[in-house]
């Protein structure tokens, strides 16, 4: 296959009646999928929307955003997910930088939009699926329009999708995905899962606009004819009730997920012995939450690694073999591994230095932003911005990201390290670790803490805990206790919490 839209044609021949997208309200089958698709491929191509387009997806986890992914495929348009959390300085942002021709929002979204959509000169449409029936409404006109299209053929090369960031170092950069670096990946995930064609359910709570919603996620599920229950948004006792409700066999979730998952289960009212395939990735997971999830499933939960630019997971803990306690794994597939110093010279096993992630997966750099594409993309990869090392067997093990290591008098200190020391105790039910200013030793670290339902725990406690496991120039300086943690994708922002603690301000994270 040389291009995404082919995969979405062998599937329908291979499997058309099986469901492939499952939600509280409407399941659609691979061959009605396909349908929606070519009706809104039809649209854009009668308003002047073709192929190299830009076409905005301002739209939350729904199926409508799974069918314009694929409509842009068949098309032979560039799609554009945007965070249905984005508002106007994100969205001009994305919008002027692209040159987007149309962008497609619904009910929820459409309002923050349709303020500044005459700001772009370049908008020539705007999509809105309101639901209310008028002529204007997306969904009235899918239901007008033909159900057959003519796929576009596109080359390996051409770009498949641009994922913007979220912006935490400056406004966000658009990740430009080309078909063959996906299509690598997703052969590459299909293959190390161990997945059964047509016979995978995957219950997916993670956020569509995201390159682990949509790209690990959504169109690995496609790729596999395989079935995915979509949830909106995160809600702990909903993705529980789904997984037994509907089989899952699948789920792949971040690190806070698994957190959620574990400290909420219930034996009375939950079972998890469907999951087969169970992943996480976006940053390390405390090895604790891995054993406790482990028991209740019965299901190995396998670690991963990647990015949004390597198009997926790139390294994987073997799902049958050696398994090393806090390793990623190793690289799958066409990917490679070289971990750096600051001179960019290849270290020795068991160093720690910048991890490059290399292969046919990666990215073609970002979206017309020569710039940072000349300090992210070398000849050997992609630079993660990760700290790690590689043993001597090859496996991976990351460290921290480098961004997140905290300098106190000298000393590197890992917040990884001392989060996955707090989630032993049985008072913390979610932790951040992060570095705030300190006139003597320059940074110093400083945890913030969600405390278990019923549990009652002071500082004092949790430092107590902490010195038994940690060096003392490790241990937290100050322990805050809050209600919510700020979250983004289900990831914790600890941008959010620094700029929180900077301002003496944690209370906006505590219930009145």
């Amino acid at each position: 296959m040389d291009y995404l839209s082919q995969i979405l044609a062998s599937t329908v021949r291979r499997v058309p009646s099986r469901p492939f997208i499952v939600t509280d309200t409407q399941t659609l089958t691979y061959a009605e999928f396909a349908a929606q698709t070519a009706q809104l491929a039809a649209i854009l191509r009668q308003r002047g929307i073709g192929k190299g387009d830009r076409v905005g997806l301002y739209l939350p986890s729904t199926p409508l955003m799974a069918v314009a992914f694929w409509a842009c495929q068949r098309l032979g348009a560039i799609p554009a997910p945007i965070s249905a959390m984005f508002r106007h300085a994100e969205l001009r942002t994305i919008i002027a930088h692209t040159a987007m021709k149309a962008v497609i929002a619904d009910a929820s979204t459409w309002s923050y939009f349709a303020e500044i959509r005459h700001e772009f000169a370049s908008l020539t449409q705007c999509l809105v699926a309101t639901g209310d029936g008028s002529g204007d409404d997306l969904v009235a006109l899918m239901a007008a329009a033909p159900k057959q299209f003519e796929d576009v053929a596109c080359e390996p090369g051409d770009i498949a999708c641009l994922f913007f960031t979220s912006g935490t170092t400056g406004s966000p950069k658009g990740t430009a995905q080309p078909h063959a670096s996906i299509l690598s990946t997703l052969r590459d995930m299909f293959v190390s899962h161990r997945n059964r064609f047509g016979r995978e359910v995957y219950v997916c709570a993670v956020p569509l606009f995201t390159n682990f919603g949509l790209n690990v996620t959504l169109n690995l599920c496609l790729f596999g004819g395989g079935t995915i229950v979509l949830h909106e948004r995160w809600d702990t006792q909903r993705v529980l009730t789904d997984i037994e409700r509907h089989g899952g066999t699948y789920f792949g979730g971040t690190p806070t997920m698994y957190v959620y998952i574990v400290n909420e289960f219930d034996p009375a009212r939950h079972d998890l012995t469907s999951l087969r395939i169970c992943t996480t990735g976006g940053a390390p997971v405390p090895q604790s939450v891995i054993q406790r999830f482990e028991q209740l499933s019965g299901a190995r939960v396998t670690q991963v690694y990647g990015s949004t630019e390597t198009c997926g997971q790139n390294v994987m803990e073997p799902t049958l073999g050696v398994r090393k306690r806090g390793s990623a794994g190793l690289p799958v597939g066409s990917s490679r591994i070289t971990v750096v110093d600051d001179h960019d010279r290849e270290v020795a096993p068991g160093e720690i230095g910048e991890v490059i992630i290399g292969g046919d997966c990666v990215a073609a750099g970002y979206w017309q932003n020569e710039e940072a594409t000349k300090a992210a993309f070398t000849p050997d990869g992609w630079r993660s911005g990760d700290l790690g090392y590689v043993d001597e067997d090859g496996y991976l093990f990351i460290v921290d990201r480098k961004k997140d290591v905290i300098i106190a008098g000298g000393h590197n200190i890992y917040p990884l390290e001392i989060e996955t020391v707090l989630y032993q105790h049985p008072a913390v039910a979610v932790c951040a670790v992060v570095g705030v200013p300190e006139e003597a030793r320059g940074e110093i670290p400083v945890a913030v803490v969600v405390r278990n339902p019923g549990v009652v725990v002071e500082a004092r406690d949790l430092e107590g805990h902490c010195r038994e496991s940690l060096a003392a120039f490790k241990v937290p300086r100050a322990f805050h206790f809050i209600d919510e943690m700020p979250v983004e994708a289900a990831k914790i922002r600890k941008r959010d919490l620094v700029a929180a603690l900077r301002e003496g301000n944690l209370d906006r994270f505590r219930r009145r």
